[in-house]
């Protein structure tokens, strides 16, 4: 794991600056909660659906502030509902379910804060991912990503999501390969610090398939490993791990 991590940093040498604020990553409560931390371990490094469910139920009451909790029950189920829709056996109803839940949780956020820009985007994602014929949830994320990243651009979140939003889009749809590998990179080297573990696992993930759009096989394998070291379960990481090792 040094050994990867010590190549990643080595490719950091040629980058430019995006921004010279600090970065600030306003979910970062969520690392202090013992609770939270088991729960993504078991629906990122386990895929454990039930004990999720169980782990769930815990943490709707925690003695936190409300807006906090808020935050808090909405993470919970879009992460749950991401591997009800990805894993398998996959559960598009209760995936549905659960974002229905985080929607009623959406209003007590007040209107265009950074919290309810972020999540509501991460909502609409995954009805798009349910159902890509939607269009309009498609839009809707996409929108709510660039308001997030106009108006709280040092907010760590919001670059991850607006660099995925690059990413993922076709070039038509104002995609761009290389402006997203910029801002993953730019994080990789200032937001480091101050990353949670699952954010981490995200950027190194989204790394690597940037570097296979551009075919760079070798570096792909190292991101994706990188990633697959920290959360072992992903079956769209595993996919993206068969890829490259068929290009080695």
């Amino acid at each position: 794991m040094k050994r990867i991590l010590l190549s990643l940093a080595m490719s950091l040498c040629m980058l430019s600056t995006l921004a010279s604020a600090a970065l600030v990553d306003d979910f970062s409560f969520l690392k202090e909660i013992p609770a939270f931390v088991q729960y993504v371990q078991v629906v990122r490094d386990a895929g454990d659906c039930d004990k999720a469910e169980e782990l769930r139920v815990k943490l709707q009451k925690t003695g936190l502030e409300e807006e906090q909790q808020i935050v808090l029950d909405i993470r919970t189920a879009t992460l749950l509902a991401r591997l009800y829709t990805e894993g398998e056996p996959k559960d598009p109803s209760r995936s549905l379910e659960l974002l229905k839940e985080a929607e009623q949780e959406l209003e007590g956020l007040e209107e265009d804060s950074f919290f309810k820009l972020i999540l509501e985007a991460e909502i609409d994602s995954i009805h798009y991912l349910l159902n890509p014929r939607s269009l309009g949830k498609g839009i809707s994320s996409n929108s709510k990503i660039n308001k997030a990243y106009k108006h709280y651009p040092d907010q760590v979140y919001a670059r991850l999501m607006k660099a995925s939003s690059l990413l993922y889009a076709p070039s038509i749809a104002g995609g761009d390969v290389n402006k997203a590998l910029q801002i993953y990179l730019e994080l990789l080297r200032e937001g480091l610090p101050i990353l949670s573990r699952w954010d981490t696992a995200s950027l190194y993930s989204n790394i690597g398939v940037a570097s296979m759009k551009r075919n760079e096989w070798s570096t792909a394998k190292g991101y994706l490993d990188a990633a697959k070291a920290l959360y072992r379960f992903d079956p769209t990481l595993d996919a993206y791990l068969k890829e490259v090792q068929d290009k080695l």
